[in-house]
């Protein structure tokens, strides 16, 4: 089969004017004398004509989709649904999130099969080591300081698939997770703080240190024996990040939402961390669906942190089982949530709680608006979440497309719809 199109790769380049893939691999990359050779054959069923060509899309922050949430509904055919529902759409590889809990191993352990198969990238752990007063669509009587004890467990439990957990830099603890983290190969994703600029900026700095000294921040994977003394018997851990040289050490979870906001005399976390991104020591996470952020602002920090060779921002769902249906009511972390045009609310709170779109939704919202290019909304959505979440190796992880390898593609149409998607090889859409 031919997809005939602009082909980009995960970087936003253009990489061909079309691509072959037989038996779900690539076979070859058109050049527009062959895509235009192949418009005139009368055999077009075997050609698809597609307005552009991606990689799939890849979804760092999402905790459902299809009615279900992974904190709340975690049987195998509900954790399936949801990760289909995104898949259909574009999102090739994503990470499952959990919210905070009092004890997260079920849930944990309820994914770790999906991690295992390849159908999920990674777990987050949106907290529990939070804000109170941050806390947003999080339950606040389960929030506590950070415990090296009980995070080494999870991670341990987990085999290197926790790849993610949101901390606030201001809690108790918080400097005391880094070792412990980069000893099993995850990252802190900074969030839900209530915390100053000056604490920002020194859980920022301390993390480049940590991973620097771990052997991480350099780009040399490091699974298995750390530095932490709570982890020097920590076994090898074989699905432990691969960070390469250029990947953060660590994310922001969702910039601007759950956080003090900027003010003229104490711009607080947000321009710490806005600042890092812009050097490379961090990645921010947005939530670009038009209802957690302003998109003026969204596409203004987008100019501002986009580079090709290093990651700045990204775009994330944040999604809770809404995604893909309807409004009406659903559940996260046992808290209830009301969708309402669009926008997903705390019952009887004044809260945002999650998001209802897809990846796919966003690009499509912000490619429309036509004010940044499609080859920085391409990285936002794709390439700098694998630089983000160091997942370059993940199935359903393509980062250029190379004759051989197993397809992981989205055939757009004029509308920056997916019309046709591909995942490892098999098409879903």
């Amino acid at each position: 089969m031919y997809y005939l199109g602009k082909v980009f790769n995960a970087n936003g380049e253009i990489q061909a004017q079309g691509i072959q893939v037989e038996e779900g691999k690539v076979t070859r990359l058109l050049s527009k004398r062959d895509a235009d050779q192949i418009r005139r054959q009368e055999a077009s069923e075997d050609a698809e004509t597609a307005a552009f060509i991606t990689p799939g899309l890849v979804d760092l922050h999402c905790h459902g989709g299809g009615g279900y949430a992974f904190p709340d509904n975690y049987a195998p055919e509900q954790i399936e649904t949801a990760i289909l529902t995104h898949r259909k759409r574009g999102t090739t590889a994503m990470f499952a999130s959990l919210v905070s809990l009092a004890d997260p191993m079920p849930q944990i352990e309820a994914l770790l099969p999906f991690c295992e198969s390849g159908d999920l990238a990674g777990i987050h752990l949106e907290g529990p080591y939070v804000s109170k007063a941050k806390c947003g669509a999080q339950n606040p009587d389960v929030i506590r300081a950070v415990d090296r004890g009980e995070l080494e467990h999870w991670l341990k439990a987990a085999g290197g698939y926790i790849k993610t957990i949101t901390i606030a830099p201001e809690a108790e603890g918080a400097l005391d997770a880094l070792p412990v983290l980069a000893a099993y190969g995850a990252k802190p994703s900074w969030g839900h703080t209530s915390g100053t600029g000056a604490q920002a900026a020194a859980a920022l700095e301390a993390t480049v240190r940590a991973y620097d000294a771990h052997g991480q921040a350099s780009g040399e994977a490091a699974p298995g024996h750390g530095t932490a003394e709570t982890a020097q018997d920590a076994p090898d851990m074989p699905h432990c990040s691969d960070m390469r040289a250029g990947d953060p050490a660590q994310t922001v979870t969702h910039l601007f939402n759950g956080m003090i906001a900027v003010t003229h005399r104490a711009p607080g976390p947000v321009r710490e961390f806005v600042q890092a991104a812009r050097v490379g020591t961090t990645v921010c996470e947005m939530i670009a669906d038009g209802q957690h952020l302003n998109l003026d602002l969204v596409e203004d920090l987008v100019e501002y942190l986009d580079d090709p060779h290093r990651a700045g921002a990204l775009f994330v769902t944040d999604a809770i089982g809404a995604a893909g249906m309807g409004e009406g009511r659903y559940t996260l972390g046992g808290l209830e949530v009301e969708v309402k045009d669009g926008a997903c609310w705390l019952v009887h709170k004044d809260s945002l709680a999650g998001g209802a779109s897809l990846l796919a939704d966003q690009f499509h919202l912000i490619a429309s608006r036509g004010r940044i290019p499609l080859e920085a909304i391409i990285r936002a959505t794709i390439g700098t979440p694998i630089r983000g979440g160091s997942v370059w190796d993940a199935p359903g992880v393509t980062t250029e497309f190379k004759p051989g390898q197993r397809a992981n593609l989205i055939a757009w149409n004029e509308e920056y719809a997916p019309q046709t998607v591909i995942r490892e090889g098999t098409k879903v859409q």
